[in-house]
């Protein structure tokens, strides 16, 4: 992977560290505020802007471009991180279960109250994962004390085989080892209860060897009973109906055990739904990785499988399953970028998207970018989030492996807004310990300001 994985000897934190907070938005396309008039619309123009998404070709077929017109404001003033303080709190410290295993080892997802109740719904990745072992799902009424969720039987999802297990041949399956969610989300073309998960998917047994690198996929599974049940794996390299890979590199999963084993992959996912399109952050580890944060996306609704595009060269232009990427920030002084998160910021209108910046000196902080378009990805320079740098220590398990940092998967929400948005003021909640080993799930308060 690209940064180490609590408890599963991952080393991706020497390959990629990097947290980052980015905040942008397009007024025109992002959501309406509840309460907010949407009158200074009827000053916007249009402008042709080139998408390819619309065709869905497999790797290697040409596809064609189409011209689209996009909205873009005229009259609404756009926010700058130059006058956008954000800062964070000390850690706090959380009670939760010792039954929910090591938590976490991806994003957390805080699904806010359902009509009629005061409960929030968690879902948290384990770094046990097999059967009987893997993502919990949690509930909490004040957001410090969490519980195992009514109803939900966890771990409500499980990959066939631990990390270390392989079968006596070669068998490609995509989440063979490791399926642990990096969000969850509503499929608004759906009935309510209609869940996705974008997951982590990895596999560690290169020519049936158990190995500590892996090959990593971005997975995609649905659930219809609101997370409770999802679809069991499917012994195949591109999965099943409703479970299967959606973003995979562009260079092949190894079939032989390797001499000098390396992370490959598109790894550390996370999910934003905005209106009709899901978009992902990951990471791509390997030969060539070079540490920056790529982002693609697929339009919701109609039938079969998602098609994801991944952004490349200024375009969603490439195809989800082994076409090229690039980074969609700008340069910012980070030796590494990892463990992104996109949302949307209602206070401001701004997109936002937060990461793990790995720092000169052994350090990490998180950092934060702003948008005005997803579809344009304009993200700005990113900048610090004030009293979010810590040290990096490393090794920090009894296997001389891993990272240790105050500050792994940060997960950002806002009490009383939408999921996947925040306001100005709310809780990150994140990983402070040893990602191969030990680690404590905790939050801090967060403050963003403006003129």
């Amino acid at each position: 992977m690209i940064s180490q994985k609590p408890d599963r000897g991952h080393t991706f934190f020497s390959i990629i560290l990097a947290v980052g907070l980015l905040i942008g938005c397009n007024p025109s396309t992002a959501p309406t505020p509840a309460g907010e008039s949407t009158s200074t619309t009827n000053n916007a123009k249009l402008v042709t802007e080139t998408a390819t998404e619309t065709n869905t070709a497999s790797p290697g077929q040409k596809k064609t471009k189409q011209a689209v017109q996009t909205p873009i404001e005229t009259e609404v003033p756009t926010l700058t991180l130059q006058n956008i303080k954000f800062s964070v709190g000390p850690d706090q410290v959380l009670v939760y279960p010792p039954s929910a295993g090591n938590i976490p080892d991806e994003h957390t997802t805080i699904m806010p109250p359902a009509p009629g109740s005061d409960m929030y719904l968690v879902f948290a990745a384990n770094i046990h994962n097999a059967k009987g072992v893997g993502p919990v799902v949690l509930e909490t009424k004040d957001l410090k004390t969490f519980m195992l969720a009514a109803g939900y039987s966890s771990p409500v999802m499980w990959s066939p085989f631990p990390l270390t297990t392989c079968k006596s041949s070669f068998d490609p399956e995509f989440d063979l080892n490791y399926a642990s969610p990096g969000s969850v989300v509503d499929d608004p073309t759906l009935p309510p209860g209609n869940l996705i998960m974008i997951y982590e998917a990895e596999n560690h047994c290169p020519g049936a060897v158990a190995q500590h690198d892996f090959y990593a996929t971005v997975g995609f599974a649905r659930s219809s009973d609101n997370g409770k049940t999802w679809p069991q794996p499917v012994d195949s390299e591109l999965g099943g109906p409703d479970r299967y890979p959606v973003l995979k590199g562009f260079m092949p999963e190894p079939t032989v055990a390797e001499a000098n084993p390396v992370h490959m992959g598109d790894a550390l996912p996370s999910a934003f739904v905005d209106k009709k399109y899901l978009y992902v952050t990951y990471l791509f580890a390997g030969p060539g990785g070079d540490g920056l944060l790529r982002v693609a996306r697929a339009k919701l609704g109609g039938s079969g499988r998602l098609k994801f595009f991944k952004w490349s060269n200024g375009a969603f232009s490439e195809p989800g399953i082994g076409g090229q990427d690039s980074g969609v920030l700008p340069s910012n002084g980070c030796l590494q970028e990892n463990m992104g998160q996109i949302g949307y910021n209602d206070a401001f209108g701004l997109y936002m998207l937060t990461f793990v910046c790995k720092l000169p000196g052994d350090q990490a902080a998180w950092y934060f970018s702003t948008a005005t378009s997803l579809d344009r990805q304009d993200w700005t320079v990113p900048q610090i989030i004030e009293n979010s740098r810590f040290p990096v220590t490393s090794p920090c398990s009894e296997d001389g492996t891993g990272s240790l940092f105050d500050g792994w998967y940060p997960s950002f929400m806002s009490p009383g807004s939408a999921a996947g948005h925040i306001s100005k003021t709310g809780l990150v909640f994140f990983m402070n310990g040893c990602n191969t080993w030990k680690r404590t799930f905790m939050s801090r308060t967060f403050t963003i300001t403006g003129p």
